[in-house]
């Protein structure tokens, strides 16, 4: 499998894109807690995915036209993958809330982790990338994590599966994204448009999110029964579109810079972060959001959690 090359990019740069991917890890897991937490008080699931998401795409949609590069054409080479990202990115967003209305967000959002595992069974079906013995090492050792983390309460079936749906829909996304960022480049260079590649990652994510509004709101007008009728559904929308739109930035700039591979390393340690603050809560007394579990059984967890971690970083790192 061939690995982007960071060699052509300077220090200060290489610190950016690592920055913003813990950021984005940060964020995704607060934002995943805000969703259980309205979940646990009796909010709809489908309602704040929604709703958040228009308004994502309402703070999204003018940035992105102020910010649209002067003579950049809409071409079918960054469609195409933008379509791609954003439907696929929705699916795993509704996999991911289902799974959040069975299950704590320490428990789900670890097993994300083997979106890797995904990503190396759709890569290794595409033509002139076959994966090495260490990169299905590391795949083991993602099942291997992912299995210490079912021991001793783990997921139910029906979580597991919309988690582990999830992660196929995210690998792909992903790869998605890479692609949009590619082909933004690539038509701002036909066009002699400048577009550098932080620029790019940004652009990306405001389109993005400006169409994942469209259809969000789409769905409100279709759907009457999803329209917010307590001010508690703004409100966790609001918390929810804050916090992940601040998480995407985040990866948006993290690919960008230091591409999906290493993105997706940073991206992992979400997992460690989730179980942290899941404890956290639980000592805390908030035990409509997480169960409290006995310190053996913690430890157990952030083992199985820095072990995905690790094989992330086998799976993409080229040692050769």
């Amino acid at each position: 499998m061939t690995h982007p090359d960071h060699s052509h990019l300077a220090a200060g740069a290489v610190a950016i894109g690592i920055v913003a991917g813990i950021v984005a890890a940060i964020s995704s897991a607060v934002s995943y807690l805000i969703s259980r937490h309205h979940v646990s008080e009796g909010g709809s699931s489908s309602r704040l995915l929604v709703l958040a998401h228009a308004l994502m795409g309402a703070a999204c949609l003018p940035v992105a036209w102020l910010r649209w590069p002067a003579g950049l054409p809409i071409d079918r080479t960054w469609v195409v993958p933008l379509l791609g990202s954003s439907c696929c990115y929705l699916a795993g967003q509704a996999l991911v809330f289902s799974a959040l209305a069975r299950a704590d967000a320490s428990r789900v959002s670890p097993l994300l982790g083997l979106k890797i595992a995904m990503l190396a069974c759709v890569v290794s079906l595409l033509p002139r990338e076959p994966l090495d013995l260490r990169q299905w090492l590391a795949v083991g050792l993602s099942v291997v994590a992912a299995a210490m983390l079912q021991r001793g309460g783990g997921l139910r079936a029906a979580a597991l599966g919309f988690t582990l749906a999830a992660c196929v829909a995210f690998a792909c996304s992903d790869l998605f994204i890479v692609a949009l960022i590619d082909g933004l480049q690539r038509t701002a260079d036909g066009s002699a448009v400048p577009l550098g590649r932080v620029e790019a990652g940004f652009l990306a994510m405001l389109v993005t999110y400006a169409f994942c509004g469209l259809l969000a709101a789409g769905v409100l007008v279709l759907r009457p029964a999803l329209r917010p009728s307590l001010r508690r559904d703004w409100v966790a929308a609001a918390r929810y579109a804050a916090m992940w739109l601040l998480g995407m930035a985040g990866l948006y700039t993290c690919f960008g810079i230091v591409g999906v591979v290493f993105g997706n390393i940073l991206q992992s340690t979400r997992g460690m972060l989730s179980i942290g603050l899941g404890a956290a809560l639980a000592h805390a007394g908030w035990h409509d959001l997480e169960t409290r579990i006995d310190r053996r059984t913690l430890v157990r967890r952030l083992v199985a959690a820095a072990l995905m971690t690790a094989a992330i970083a086998i799976y993409v790192l080229d040692v050769t």
